[in-house]
Formats: C-alpha cells, sequence, structure tokens
C-alpha cells in the first residue's frame, strides 16, 4: 500500500522541494543526487564570482592612505575666481607634500622632490572642495585631494625612497595626568587629556582616538585600572571603540626652577595583539621659559610623530622587492568568500591574487605582495584577516579572524 508520506528538501537557499513517496531507499537516493547537483550550481556560481574577482583586483579600492582631507586654503587676488584658483592649486600642493611625508620616513624627508604644479598634475587623480567662502576679492576653503598610488609609488621608488602604506586599525588612547598620589583620567580639568583630544588624528597610517568621556567610558575602566594594566578594562575599552588595542599615557609634569625649565615624565602602556602588555618610559624637557600649555602640546606632537614612525618603520616597503606565496582560504559559503575577498582587495602590500583551486570548503590562492611575510600578515591583521602557517601542509592559510 502507498505510504502518505511527504517530505521538503532544501535544494539550495530558493528551491524547496515536496515528495511522497512509498520507498526510502529511492528518497535517499533522490536527495543526494539533488543536493549533489546544487554543489555543482553553487560551485558554478563561486566560480564566476571568484573569476570577476580576479579580473577587478588590480582596480579594486585600497585603505584610505592616498586621500589628503581638509586642508584649508585662503587666497587674495584681483577677482574671486583668481583667488579660487590660486588656492586650489596651493592646496593641492600642500596636499601632495603632506602625503610623501606621511608615507616616508622622517630622516628622508630632505630628499623628497619639489612639490610644483607638473608634479601636481602628474600624481592627483581628483579633488573636491568644501566650506567655500567668497568675498572681497578673497576665497576660502577646504579642499580634499586624491592621489594616483601607483604614480606616487612609482615616484619615490625612481628616487629609491622607501616608503609604508600599510595602514593600521584605530589605537584608542587614555591620556593619565599623575598629580602626586592623585591619578585624572576622566576628571575635568585635565590638560594632558584635552591636548591629546586637540592633537591626535584619525587618518594616516596610525589613526588615534580619544574617548568621549561618557558615562559609559567612565564605568569600562578607571585611572588606577588603566595604569595598573588592568586587562579586562583594556579590552571593554577597545572593544567599545573598535580598536586593535589601547594606549595608556601616563604623565607627571614638573618645574626645574633652578633652569626654568619644565620636564615630564612618561610611562607608556600599549594593550594589544593577544592581550599582551608593552612598556615604556619617556622623558621630555622644555625649552627656557616655555609655559606648560605650550610644553604639553609640544610633547603630544612629539609622542604623535615617534608612534607614527615606529609604525612606517614596522611596515617600510623597498619598491621593487616582491614576494608571493601560496594559501588556502578556508570558506565553505560563498559569503564567506566574498568577505574575504573584500578585505583581501584592501590591504595596500598585496599586488595581485591568483586563484589556483576551488573546493566547495576552501579556495587555493597565490598571493603576490610587496615586502617580507611578517609585513603582510600585520597589514592582514589591520583588515581582520590572519595569516598562519597550515598545519602538516607547506602552504600558509588566510581566514577571518572574527570567526
Amino acid at each position: 500500500m502507498e505510504s502518505s508520506l511527504r517530505k521538503t528538501y532544501k535544494i539550495n537557499t530558493f528551491v524547496w522541494v515536496t515528495i511522497s513517496t512509498h520507498h526510502t531507499k529511492i528518497l535517499n537516493w533522490i536527495y543526494i543526487l539533488m543536493f549533489r547537483l546544487s554543489q555543482i550550481v553553487n560551485l558554478f556560481g563561486f566560480c564566476c564570482i571568484t573569476l570577476v574577482f580576479q579580473t577587478l583586483y588590480s582596480t579594486s579600492v585600497k585603505a584610505d592612505v592616498f586621500t589628503i582631507r581638509n586642508v584649508e586654503v585662503n587666497k587674495k587676488a584681483a577677482s574671486e575666481l583668481t583667488a579660487k584658483a590660486k588656492a586650489l592649486a596651493s592646496g593641492q600642493r600642500t596636499a601632495l607634500s603632506l602625503l610623501l611625508k606621511r608615507i616616508t620616513m622622517l630622516y628622508d624627508h630632505d630628499k623628497l622632490p619639489k612639490v610644483n604644479d607638473e608634479l601636481v598634475t602628474e600624481l592627483v587623480r581628483d579633488f573636491s572642495v568644501s566650506d567655500e567662502k567668497f568675498g572681497g576679492g578673497r576665497y576660502l576653503g577646504k579642499v580634499n585631494v586624491r592621489f594616483r598610488p601607483k604614480a606616487v609609488r612609482g615616484l619615490l621608488e625612481k628616487m629609491s625612497i622607501p616608503f609604508a602604506e600599510t595602514a593600521s586599525r584605530p589605537l584608542v588612547v587614555l591620556p593619565i595626568l599623575a598629580e602626586g598620589d592623585t591619578q585624572l583620567l576622566w576628571d575635568e580639568p585635565n590638560p594632558w587629556f584635552d591636548m591629546w583630544g586637540e592633537y591626535a588624528r584619525s587618518d594616516g597610517l596610525l589613526p588615534l582616538v580619544t574617548p568621549h568621556r561618557e558615562l559609559s567610558d567612565i564605568s569600562l575602566i578607571s585611572a588606577e585600572q588603566a595604569s595598573s594594566g588592568d586587562l579586562a578594562g583594556l579590552r571593554a575599552v577597545s572593544e567599545k571603540y573598535k580598536t586593535r588595542g589601547v594606549l595608556v599615557l601616563i604623565a607627571q609634569f614638573s618645574e626645574i626652577q633652578e633652569r626654568e625649565v619644565q620636564r615630564v615624565e612618561i610611562k607608556m602602556i600599549n594593550f594589544g595583539k593577544n592581550n599582551l602588555l608593552d612598556e615604556k618610559l619617556f622623558a621630555y624637557e622644555s625649552q627656557t621659559e616655555m609655559s606648560l600649555t605650550e610644553f604639553q602640546k609640544q610633547v603630544v606632537l612629539a609622542q604623535i610623530q615617534q608612534l607614527e614612525e615606529d609604525w612606517k618603520q614596522a611596515n617600510l616597503l623597498s619598491g621593487g622587492i616582491n614576494n608571493t606565496m601560496t594559501a588556502l582560504v578556508p570558506a565553505e559559503r560563498l559569503s564567506d568568500w566574498l568577505e574575504i575577498k573584500k578585505r583581501l582587495s584592501r590591504v595596500a602590500t598585496v599586488k595581485h591574487v591568483e586563484i589556483r583551486r576551488m573546493s566547495v570548503r576552501e579556495t587555493e590562492i597565490r598571493i603576490r605582495f610587496q615586502g617580507a611575510t611578517d609585513q603582510l600578515r600585520v597589514a592582514l591583521e589591520q583588515n581582520g584577516l590572519g595569516l598562519s602557517a597550515y598545519a602538516g601542509r607547506n602552504v600558509w592559510t588566510v581566514e577571518r579572524l572574527d570567526q
């Protein structure tokens, strides 16, 4: 007698099939056949999308390192249109100078080319303006300039000037002012915190973020917990601001009266990868009769410059040094592969990705990259990807860090 058993099977995301049968073996055989067919269909779509990725990879957008924003311009001329033309030309020259200094080491800045209109024309991709004001033959505004990465790299390589273009994920800064036995973090006034809030930049190769001083910040960590390296509190702050770590800067200012100078001793606690703490000590002295406010400003700028130089030094690239590696990308779902593909396209040092082999569980790729393997690992981490050796095989694995 025929059974009234009915079962529904999911073939793929879009197709469900309901089958009536009187024989379990036939039902299972049909299911297996349909499942295999769905794998073929999914793999075909997978191949098509990865082929598009491989074709378009070289034109994908990297990190926004080659864009300089909010360059203020102010020019006066016989007419406002003439003033605008002069201001925009000046703004693009300033932006190019800032870009070249952003990605090169401080000790190489005197080797950089002289910026002129001809060089600007060669390297600028496009620009935009905002906050425009006209009046009395004067033009004021802000200029955002995007540069051609390949042309900028070519210029520096031709001049044998090493450069860095790997942008770090942001760091959140906790500036603590030590006054005797008291430590100030969220308290006001805290001029040390205010100075970092004014001069820390959220763009460039090493974005720095200062907290908003909200009630939720106060509940996450205290000055005493931060200065003692409380891992749970530091991790909570990093998670709230979505940064790769936390930088605690404990400053104690004093005055050397006989020499009429200010002095500061700074303890820097860097909380980052693998929940590890790294501590460093710094000391600065002011020029004679420099005010405390000006001294604090100069110290903050010096610290920011040192942090940026350290990051650039660790990620410095020399022209023409390219390497390749074979890597496996575990991705059973198409959405996983698409996300990994998108993140790979944002890694500045990755120059080309070739798809070697695909299966429903993993993809084998060949990566051509600039710099050393450790530099590639750092660059991948800034984009949420991990690079590790594949156990028992002479290949690497690239996978998401947030899974």
